[in-house]
């Protein structure tokens, strides 16, 4: 078998003044998690496009959010799930700060298979209320809210 084919994506651990982070609802066809899971808003790098660009075009489209600051990466991730034309995906998460607000998708988000957009507080992701990714987001959470943005992002195990 050859190398895999991974698409490169980005996240936002979205964060308001309460430090309260905002998840997108995922319902993946052919996944086996029942109830689908929550995950940092995001998505796929487009040819040609830096990890800035691809992470505000991300968050206009799902969120309607604009004019935002990025802090810097936290974390990367690289997992191997069935795709259309993917083996898998290597995402880095940056951290992103902004005020409360409504979310107001620009795009049709069931299309992407997202299904729900809320805001979190960090207790109960701690308290593991649902299913995250990554799967260690509690401590993730945790380690960026104590320690900031660190100098090179943190690898997340294969199975996080």
């Amino acid at each position: 078998m050859g190398k895999p084919r991974l698409r490169q994506a980005v996240r936002a651990l979205l964060l308001d003044a309460d430090d309260h982070v905002l998840l997108v609802h995922f319902e993946w066809p052919g996944l086996d998690l029942e109830g689908g899971f929550w995950a940092c808003p995001g998505g796929g790098v487009d040819p040609g496009e830096s990890h800035e660009e691809a992470l505000r075009r991300e968050l206009a489209e799902e969120l309607g959010l604009d004019g935002f600051d990025i802090e810097g990466a936290v974390w990367r991730l690289t997992r191997l799930f069935p795709m259309t034309h993917w083996d898998g995906q290597t995402e880095v998460t940056y951290l992103v700060r902004a005020p409360r607000f409504e979310p107001r998708p620009r795009v049709d988000l069931a299309a992407e298979n997202v299904h729900g957009i809320r805001w979190f507080p960090p207790a109960e992701i701690a308290a593991e209320q649902g299913t995250f990714s990554p799967r260690d987001l509690a401590p993730q959470l945790a380690r960026v809210l104590a320690e900031g943005v660190p100098d090179v992002p943190h690898e997340i195990p294969a199975l996080g």
